[in-house]
């Protein structure tokens, strides 16, 4: 699979209708329509910020990836936005560890200064 929107799902939600999605967020009727009837559809980010800035969320909100090598994951892009597990924040080491050593784990290769 790929990256596909949730609008549909995401205006449902929050209990807006199609019409009041393109209203609010003022795009073209025709994008507005076409990204809530086809979850294929990928906005361009003018779009994105549009949708982003009028309901004041982060893309990962109504978008999804979904690998083709991992099946089952179709049945998350049919999950409620609220269901979906967040992704874990990465934590950065700090100046005192090894720089090839982080939290107990040696990375796979040699560092080399130059």
């Amino acid at each position: 699979m790929t990256v596909q929107n949730r609008i549909k799902k995401f205006i449902e939600e929050k209990g807006i209708s199609r019409y009041k999605f393109w209203q609010d967020t003022k795009l073209g009727r025709d994008t507005a329509y076409r990204l809530c009837n086809d979850p294929n559809y990928i906005p361009t980010g003018s779009v994105l910020d549009k949708i982003c800035t009028t309901y004041k969320v982060q893309p990962g909100e109504f978008l999804v990836w979904l690998p083709d090598d991992e099946p089952g994951l179709e049945a998350m892009a049919d999950k409620p936005i609220s269901e979906v597990e967040e992704v874990p924040e990465i934590q950065k080491h700090s100046r005192k560890q090894s720089a090839d050593q982080v939290d107990g784990i040696v990375l796979p290769f040699e560092r080399i200064s130059a």
